[in-house]
């Protein structure tokens, strides 16, 4: 049980609370300012303190400040005006733990209260490993694990790679949800008839096809966090249904007609800039607001100056540790070359670089051991074939497209597919022509079997002309 100092200025409202938390066996005590709060803790520190946010003398922001200032790790929940998001987030910035609206309900202050107990206790579940010390990096990854605790709505913005899933998980794993489960859906991946079914579910018999019920991702995430990846692409018309979702906090599956009390955190992503989207028509102004209670910016990797030497570090160790291989030391040319690349895929980029290098390397990563070339961080020579190669094939699509037009007619799959077939094709044939690789290096690097990999070697004419070994 705990040490638990509240601070009200309503006298009636702390008597309340002190009743109902000495029930619980916690040991309370009730002050009405918060310069006597400041007095009590400084007497007897409490294990956590309820503080009010409105007081008269020293508000709760500046009373908050100055406890921090010599309980540094003393869980501090303020308490809010229904609906005062805003405030809530000022007293986070001012190093809160956590905010609970008046009037509250009973059971979810002593949940919030024993969740925060129990965190300084242990030390919980482990953040994903996020590498980065720039202070660009820092400032980001401080604010998202500020914000971990309280069930505030976080929008992560970022470009491609930046790693927004990877916060997504730390900011999950730091927080009071973090027993429960963590549910990812890329919104990019379905159509508008789809995702609906998919964040809602169906009953049996909803539709044709519907022979069980499908529970749905919302529902998959009770007790826990859903992340929202790349919402920007969220289909408008359903826009408004995820709306009435997070304002009513409940959700109906398909074809159902009993409402799902829901009890999920939402943290969602995107690249795109929502305020131009807005603008354009694509995307809701008021499901922007309710899901960027909070906003963290991530840094794109060209920004984070230091942490592409710390992340190519990380990323050979962790790659030769899953290939079951030595750790190949980065030369100095090669770490000059990666910090000259502009890295428009960011750390996504950089992982597959990395990835790669292990495999084409011995003991010593070399310049010569990443495939960027062609994306410009190499020669002048190696930009001008690229950009040759890319003419050659617009020539080539060209020529379809004329056939096809001569013709009346273009088969849309069977294009896609041949052009999937000599991307695959030259892909290939630029892994052999760098040599030393062997079958089961190539197919390790190409996520792929090695079957698989022989297959598809003899269907391009490539079985001969390969330089490694079967």
């Amino acid at each position: 049980m705990a040490q638990v100092l509240i601070v009200d200025d309503e006298r009636e409202f702390c008597s309340i609370l002190d009743a109902l938390l000495r029930e619980r066996g916690h040991t309370v005590r009730c002050v009405h300012s918060g310069e006597a709060a400041i007095g009590t803790a400084g007497e007897r520190p409490p294990d956590i303190v309820l503080l009010d946010i409105q007081l008269d003398g020293i508000d709760g922001i500046e009373t908050l400040r100055r406890l921090k200032a010599f309980l540094p790790d003393t869980p501090v929940i303020m308490m809010t005006a229904f609906g005062n998001v805003g405030a809530a987030v000022r007293s986070m910035k001012s190093g809160a733990t956590d905010f609970i609206s008046k009037p509250f309900d009973n059971q979810e202050l002593f949940r919030t209260i024993e969740a925060l107990l129990s965190m300084r206790h242990k030390t919980g579940g482990e953040a994903p490993a996020i590498v980065g010390e720039s202070p660009a990096f820092r400032e980001a990854m401080d604010m998202a694990l500020k914000f971990a605790v309280p069930d505030i709505n976080v929008l992560l913005l970022g470009e491609t790679g930046t790693g927004k899933e990877l916060f997504a998980r730390a900011i999950h794993e730091k927080s009071k949800r973090r027993g429960g489960p963590f549910v990812a859906v890329d919104c990019s991946m379905f159509s508008e008839s789809l995702v609906e079914n998919e964040l809602f579910g169906h009953e049996k018999g909803a539709f044709t096809g519907a022979v069980a019920k499908c529970v749905g991702r919302l529902e998959m995430a009770q007790g826990g966090t859903l992340f929202l990846d790349e919402i920007g692409n969220l289909p408008m018309q359903f826009q408004a249904k995820l709306l009435r979702v997070l304002q009513e906090r409940r959700a109906w599956r398909v074809g159902g007609r009993k409402a799902i009390q829901l009890d999920v955190r939402i943290v969602s992503a995107t690249n795109r800039d929502l305020s131009e989207a807005i603008r354009a028509g694509a995307f809701r102004q008021d499901l922007y607001y309710r899901l960027q209670e909070m906003t963290i910016q991530l840094p794109p990797l060209r920004e984070r100056n230091g942490d592409i030497r710390l992340l190519a570090g990380h990323f050979v160790r962790f790659y030769a540790h899953l290939f079951r291989t030595n750790v190949p030391v980065i030369s100095e040319d090669a770490h000059a070359q990666l910090e000259k690349y502009p890295w428009p895929g960011n750390v996504r980029e950089l992982e597959n670089a990395m990835k790669s290098a292990v495999v084409l390397a011995g003991d010593v990563v070399l310049p010569e051991h990443f495939l960027l070339k062609a994306l410009g961080a190499g020669t002048r020579a190696a930009a001008v074939g690229a950009a040759s190669r890319v003419n050659e094939e617009d020539e080539r699509l060209g020529l379809e497209i004329e056939v096809g037009m001569q013709a009346a007619g273009m088969d849309l799959k069977a294009f896609g597919a041949r052009a999937a077939d000599r991307a695959e094709r030259s892909l290939l044939l630029a892994l052999i022509r760098r040599g030393r690789l062997t079958g089961a290096q190539m197919a390790k690097l190409l996520n792929v079997d090695p079957k698989t990999l022989r297959v598809k070697l003899r269907r391009y004419g490539l079985e001969a002309r390969r330089a490694i070994e079967g």
